[in-house]
């Protein structure tokens, strides 16, 4: 056996020529295998007003609210209809969603049988006396995402909860006042609520492919790895985000290269542990998650840029998907979605050439003359880690290489675009050379593309 080629795994590291490194888990893999993730913002907060739970809606109706937040009754979309949103999911090309099982509100999608200590019952959820849906939301979701063989995974806000006193910023609330309606719990009691109801998330549903917990763990997450070890998202196949929700994490937070080894907004190189990056942009302009009416929804044009400042440098784009009042993908979002789709199929699914192996040196021979090249794709196969250092994108002159792009990471996918075209002329050689790697690297794919047009013609509307 060659140890370069099919390396010992063990506890997140790989054995090659004495070396350890850092590789990825299943778990970590299959999160890592798709450039979109939905994250699917429905919950009674999408029937409030300022999208979540406070003193000025929880008794009050507010403005464009349809009711009260603290009545379960609030929570009435009419038309639901889960199947309806895999149509938008699949149409983007995302094969993992997740829903807001429970927000910062507190209202949860499934009839929690979860108990206070003194034996009530929480009270405020689907399924409940009083209710307008008497059925389980979350199960006919999980029902629609395996029938279009998409992962499913649950939100919950372990440390919000504007029913039980917790606040935005996951504190308590309700020290000086407390609103009917509320109930005003020991923090101790709040746990234990906690824990009743993501027990029943994560062992009512199968198996769970990502977990999103918002506002800290508060101390369960043994129980997390224990109920769901093959979830990502968990302490033990840890995700990071990149540090915005804006879209723009390189203005926001740097330009950097983004390594899925080790903690923090870019990762460290040398990290010991894999940790892939995501970022979660909203479709809305506005920086706002749930649906709310007269919002602005972002062009294919807005987010091909956003598209390659996450998916292009190496993470995950975890895509808010705001359900309607209705229980429905809007059509003006869905048509976005489905653009936005078409555009990455259109754009790189069929790249002029392509060039794969083990190796330090790739060159993409089947260019031809006259081609116009004006974007590269490479990526790493992430399952023998993330090996390459350093690396060079050069083409042939008369006076030897001359360099086009030259950057360190590469990961699951890196994007390069050129300031401007490059025509193909007939003794013109361009590849990939490595300069700088911790054992041979093994390269996915090093592709060359055409320009591709800000907004492709013709897209199905």
């Amino acid at each position: 056996m060659v140890l370069s080629s099919l390396p010992l795994v063990f506890a997140g590291f790989a054995t090659c020529h004495a070396a350890l490194i850092t590789v990825p888990s299943a778990s970590q893999l299959r999160y890592q295998s798709t450039d979109f993730v939905a994250l699917i913002h429905f919950n009674i907060e999408t029937f409030a007003h300022n999208t979540g739970c406070d003193s000025s809606n929880w008794n009050t109706l507010a403005p464009y609210a349809t009711g009260k937040t603290r009545d379960p009754a609030t929570f009435y979309p009419k038309k639901l209809n889960t199947t309806q949103w895999m149509e938008s999911i699949t149409g983007l090309g995302a094969n993992i969603a997740v829903l807001t099982a429970k927000h910062g509100c507190g209202f949860t999608l499934w009839p929690s049988k979860a108990k206070f200590l003194d034996g009530r019952p929480y009270n405020y959820s689907v399924g409940i006396p009083g209710a307008s849906i008497q059925y389980d939301v979350l199960r006919k979701f999980v029902d629609s995402a395996q029938d279009a063989g998409v992962g499913h995974g649950f939100y919950y806000s372990i440390m919000k909860n504007f029913y039980l006193c917790h606040d935005f910023n996951g504190k308590h609330s309700c020290l000086s006042s407390v609103l009917p309606g509320q109930q005003n719990i020991s923090e101790e009691e709040y746990l234990h609520m906690a824990k009743q109801q993501v027990t029943e998330l994560w062992t009512q549903y199968g198996n769970i492919t990502r977990i999103w917990v918002d506002s800290g763990l508060g101390g369960l997450g043994p129980l997390m790895d224990q109920l769901q070890p093959q979830a990502a998202g968990t302490p033990l196949n840890p995700i990071d985000w990149c540090g915005t929700e804006s879209g723009y994490p390189s203005r926001d937070v740097g330009s950097g290269d983004i390594w899925s080894t080790g903690h923090g907004y870019f990762g460290q190189a040398n990290g010991t542990q894999w940790v892939p990056k995501y970022c979660d942009p909203q479709l809305f302009r506005e920086h706002v998650w749930f649906w709310e009416p007269s919002l602005h929804v972002r062009s294919l044009a807005e987010m091909i840029p956003i598209y390659h400042d996450i998916v292009g440098r190496g993470m995950v784009m975890e895509l808010a998907f705001s359900i309607d009042r209705d229980g429905l993908v809007e059509e003006s979002h869905a048509k976005v979605y489905r653009q936005l789709g078409q555009w990455v199929q259109q754009c790189y699914a069929s790249p002029l050439a392509v060039a794969s192996g083990k190796g330090y040196v790739f060159n993409l021979f089947a260019l031809r003359e006259g081609q116009m090249v004006d974007r590269f794709q490479i990526q790493e196969g992430i399952v023998m880690g993330q090996r390459v250092r350093n690396y060079t994108i050069e083409r042939s002159s008369s006076n030897g290489w001359v360099p086009l792009v030259s950057a360190s990471a590469i990961g699951r996918k890196r994007i390069h675009l050129l300031p401007k075209s490059l025509m193909v002329s007939p003794s013109m050689m361009i590849r990939l050379r490595i300069e700088n790697a911790i054992a041979e690297p093994s390269i996915k794919q090093f592709s060359a593309f055409a320009p591709c047009p800000d907004e492709m013609i013709p897209l199905s509307i």
